[in-house]
C-alpha cells in the first residue's frame, strides 16, 4: 500500500452510496487486508472516516426514500415536474418593479423564479421538492446564472436599474459553479442586489463572511422577510443591510392597526437612523399604500403597483405615480390632498374649488386631447396648483388666475410627452414656483393676457425645468406682458440646467433673476438655444456669477430680430448675452435695438467670456455700457473672437484697466456702414480698440 492508492480511494469514496459499494472497493484496492501493512494507523482512519461517510449517505437515502413513501399521488406528480425542472434548468423569471415611495418612479425590480409550463408549480413547491431531494444547492446557483444572463441578453430593458436577487446564504452551490458565480458577481456588482432571508442560525463568524465576501465585490445586501421569524432590531444590526424588506404580515391592514403602525414606525426611523433603505413588501390596497408612505417608507412592492411578469415595465401608469405623489405631499405638508379631477371642455371657477378645499386641478386624466379653462380672480389667492397628464396634447385657458403651490414644486407641472398650449387672457399671477416643462413635452404661450411669475425657491425656474433637468421646447407667441422675479441662491428665469430650445416670437418679457448663480434666460450647465424674433425683452441678472442672456458653462446660440432686447449683468464673473465658461458662443443679430450693460470684476457684453466668440449683427443700434477690472465689450480676453458689425450704429462706453474693446485679430473683425463711437474713459474713438491674443 502507498500514498497513492489510498489517494485514489478517497477520490473513489466520495461517488459510493452503498456500504456493500464501499466494500467492494476495499477488496480491490488493499487485497491483503489481513497482511501485515506498513501505515495501518493511517489506512485504518481512512477507512472508517469513509465508512461514516457512506453510512451517513445511506441514512440520508433511506430518510428520503421514506418521505417519498409518504407522498401522496399529488405530490409525488409535482416532486417529478420539480426534478425536471432541475434536470434541464427550464426556469424562467418575472419581474416586479419596486417603486420610490415620494414620486412613484421605478427604482430597482426583483427577479422572481417561475416554472413555466408546470401548472401548479410555484415558487413554494420548487423550494420544498428541491429541499426534499437535497438539491436547494441547483435552486441557488441557477438563480444567480440565469439572471444575470437575462441581464446581459437584454441590457437596455431595465434602463440601468439595479435588479434584487433572491440567495440561500445557508445553501452552498457545487465547486465547479462557485468560481463561475463569483465571477459573474463580480462582473455585475453595479447591477444587482442580493437579498438573503435573515437569520439567527449564522453565526457571527459565518455572517461575517457572507458580509464581506458581497462587500468585497461591492454588491448592496437587502434583508427579505423582516417582520417575521428571527426578526429584531439587534439581529438587523448584525447584517448591517443597504435594503430592509419589510414583511407582508406587517403590512397588510395596516391603516387599521396601531399596533402595526407603531412597529414599522419604529423600524423605519432606526433604517434611516443608520442609512438603511426600509421598503414595504407586499402593498395591495391604496390604503396600505397611504399608510406605508405616510410613515415614510422609502420603497414600495406590491400587486397595488405592479405585480410580477416576464415583460419588464419602464414606468407605472401615470394615475398611479400621481397618486404616490399627492401621499408623498400629504406627508411632507401634513395635509390631505384634495385634488379636482377636470373632464374635457370644463369651465373651472377657483373660487368654487377653493370653498371645496381643493388643492390641486389635475387636467387631461382619462382623455387626453381638448381644453379647459380655467378662471379666478387676481386679488383671489387660492393655494391651488395645476398638474397635466402625461400625453396631454391640448389647451388650458388662463383667465385671472392666482395660482401657487408648495416651495421647489411647480404652479404648473406639465407631464411627459405633452404638448400643451398655455392661452392667458387677464391678470394671472404664479407665486413660489413656475412652469415645470420636461424634456419630452413642449409648452406654447399664446394669448393677450399677462403673466406674472414671483419665485421663492433656493434653486428656481420660472419657465422650463430644474436645475438639473433639460426643458422641453419652449415657444412664446402672445400678445402680452410675462415678468417672472427670483431673489435667492441660484436658477434661470426663463430655461433650465441642462438647457433646451427657447423660441420668443412676440410680446413683451422682463425677466429678472437675482442670486448667487443667476441666468436671466438660457442655461446653467447646458448649452442655451435662444431665438428672439418681434419682441420687448428685458433681462437682468445679478450675483456673484450672472448671465443675462445665454448660459454659465453651456455653448450658446443667440438669434435676434425685429426686436428690442435689454439686458444688464452685474457680479464678479458676468456677460449681458453669451457664456461665462461654454467653449463658444455665437450671437446673430438683424434689424434690433440692443442695450447692454454690465458690471463687475471679469466680464462682456457680448460673447463668450473664457472661449471663442462669433458675433454677427446687421442693420442695428447698439448700445453697451461696461465697467470692470478686466471689461470687454466683445468676446474673451484669451482671444478666438469673431466680429461682423454691417450697418450698425455702435455706441459703447467702457471702464477698464486693459483699455481694450476686444482680443481679436484684425483681419476677423469686419465693420462696414453705420457709426462707431468709443468712450474708454477719457479716450474716444470712431474705431474698435483690438489687443491682439499675443500681445
Amino acid at each position: 500500500m502507498n500514498n497513492n492508492t489510498i489517494a485514489e480511494f478517497l477520490e473513489k469514496v466520495t461517488a459510493l452510496r452503498t456500504r456493500e459499494e464501499l466494500e467492494r472497493l476495499e477488496k480491490e484496492l488493499f487485497p491483503g487486508m489481513g497482511e501485515e501493512k506498513e501505515n495501518v494507523r493511517l489506512l485504518n482512519a481512512v477507512l472508517a472516516a469513509a465508512f461514516e461517510l457512506v453510512s451517513a449517505k445511506e441514512k440520508l437515502e433511506a430518510e428520503e426514500k421514506s418521505r417519498l413513501v409518504a407522498l401522496s399521488d399529488t405530490e409525488r406528480k409535482e416532486i417529478a415536474l420539480v426534478q425536471r425542472l432541475l434536470d434541464y434548468n427550464m426556469f424562467t423569471y418575472h419581474f416586479q418593479p419596486i417603486v420610490r415611495a415620494d414620486n412613484g418612479e421605478i427604482y430597482s425590480y426583483e427577479a422572481l423564479m417561475r416554472a413555466e409550463g408546470m401548472p401548479g408549480i410555484t415558487p413554494f413547491h420548487i423550494l420544498k421538492y428541491a429541499e426534499l431531494s437535497h438539491r436547494l444547492g441547483e435552486v441557488e446557483q441557477y438563480t444567480f446564472i440565469n439572471v444575470i444572463r437575462f441581464l446581459d441578453e437584454h441590457p437596455g430593458l431595465f434602463r440601468e436599474r439595479k435588479v434584487f436577487i433572491n440567495s440561500m446564504p445557508n445553501v452552498t452551490v457545487t465547486s465547479d459553479k462557485l468560481p463561475v458565480i463569483t465571477k459573474l458577481l463580480e462582473d455585475h456588482a453595479d447591477r444587482i442586489v442580493v437579498e438573503m432571508i435573515e437569520s439567527s442560525e449564522f453565526g457571527d463568524e459565518r455572517l461575517e463572511e457572507i458580509k464581506e465576501h458581497f462587500h468585497n465585490m461591492g454588491i448592496p445586501i437587502a434583508i427579505d422577510d423582516f417582520g417575521t421569524g428571527y426578526s429584531n432590531i439587534s439581529n438587523l444590526l448584525r447584517y448591517s443591510p443597504d435594503y430592509v424588506k419589510l414583511d407582508r404580515t406587517l403590512i397588510s391592514g395596516i391603516q387599521n392597526s396601531p399596533n402595526k403602525r407603531h412597529l414599522v414606525r419604529e423600524i423605519v426611523d432606526f433604517c434611516h437612523s443608520n442609512r438603511i433603505m426600509a421598503l414595504a413588501e407586499g402593498v395591495e390596497t391604496a390604503e396600505e399604500l397611504r399608510a406605508v408612505i405616510l410613515m415614510g417608507i422609502d420603497l414600495i412592492q406590491g400587486f397595488y403597483t405592479a405585480r410580477p411578469a416576464p415583460e419588464v415595465i419602464n414606468a407605472l401608469p401615470y394615475e398611479l405615480r400621481a397618486e404616490i405623489k399627492a401621499y408623498h405631499i400629504e406627508r411632507t405638508d401634513g395635509q390631505r390632498l384634495k385634488v379636482y379631477q377636470s373632464p374635457e371642455g370644463e369651465m373651472i371657477s377657483l373660487e368654487r374649488l377653493q370653498k371645496e378645499g381643493c388643492s390641486k386641478i389635475l387636467i387631461g386624466s382619462g382623455w387626453s386631447e381638448g381644453s379647459v379653462t380655467v378662471s379666478g380672480d387676481p386679488r383671489l389667492y387660492t393655494g391651488m396648483h395645476i398638474e397635466i397628464a402625461e400625453n396631454f396634447k391640448g389647451t388650458v385657458f388662463l383667465d385671472n388666475a392666482h395660482l401657487s403651490n408648495q416651495l421647489e414644486r411647480p404652479c404648473i407641472d406639465i407631464g411627459d410627452n405633452s404638448e400643451v398650449t398655455l392661452v392667458l387672457s387677464g391678470e394671472n399671477k404664479l407665486a413660489n414656483s413656475g412652469i415645470r416643462v420636461p424634456e419630452s413635452s413642449s409648452l406654447m404661450l399664446k394669448g393677450t393676457g399677462s403673466l406674472n411669475i414671483k419665485l421663492g425657491n433656493a434653486d428656481f425656474f420660472g419657465i422650463g425645468n430644474d436645475l438639473k433637468s433639460t426643458h422641453g421646447e419652449l415657444l412664446f407667441d402672445q400678445d402680452g406682458t410675462v415678468e417672472i422675479t427670483a431673489e435667492s441662491h441660484s436658477g434661470v428665469g426663463i430655461g433650465s440646467g441642462l438647457g433646451g430650445k427657447i423660441r420668443i416670437l412676440r410680446g413683451r418679457y422682463v425677466i429678472k433673476a437675482m442670486g448667487a448663480l443667476s441666468i436671466g434666460i438660457g442655461a446653467l450647465e447646458g448649452a442655451a438655444d435662444i431665438s428672439i424674433t418681434g419682441c420687448d425683452l428685458e433681462a437682468v441678472a445679478t450675483g456673484a456669477f450672472s448671465v443675462a442672456m445665454g448660459s454659465s458653462d453651456g455653448d450658446v446660440r443667440i438669434s435676434m430680430l425685429y426686436s428690442s432686447i435689454k439686458c444688464h449683468s452685474e457680479s464678479q464673473l458676468s456677460v449681458g448675452i453669451g457664456s461665462l465658461n461654454g467653449k463658444t458662443a455665437v450671437i446673430d443679430g438683424e434689424s434690433i435695438s440692443m442695450l447692454v450693460t454690465s458690471s463687475g470684476d471679469a466680464l462682456t457684453a457680448l460673447g463668450a467670456l473664457s472661449n471663442t466668440s462669433e458675433i454677427n449683427i446687421r442693420r442695428s443700434g447698439v448700445k453697451l455700457k461696461c465697467e470692470g477690472s478686466r471689461a470687454l465689450l466683445f468676446g474673451s480676453y484669451r482671444g478666438g473672437t469673431k466680429i461682423s458689425l454691417t450697418d450698425v450704429d455702435l455706441s459703447a462706453g467702457l471702464a477698464s484697466e486693459m483699455r481694450i474693446c476686444a482680443v481679436a485679430v484684425p483681419e476677423d473683425v469686419h465693420i462696414s456702414g453705420g457709426k462707431c463711437h468709443i468712450s474708454l474713459g477719457d479716450y474716444e474713438s470712431d474705431k474698435l480698440i483690438l489687443q491682439g491674443p499675443d500681445e
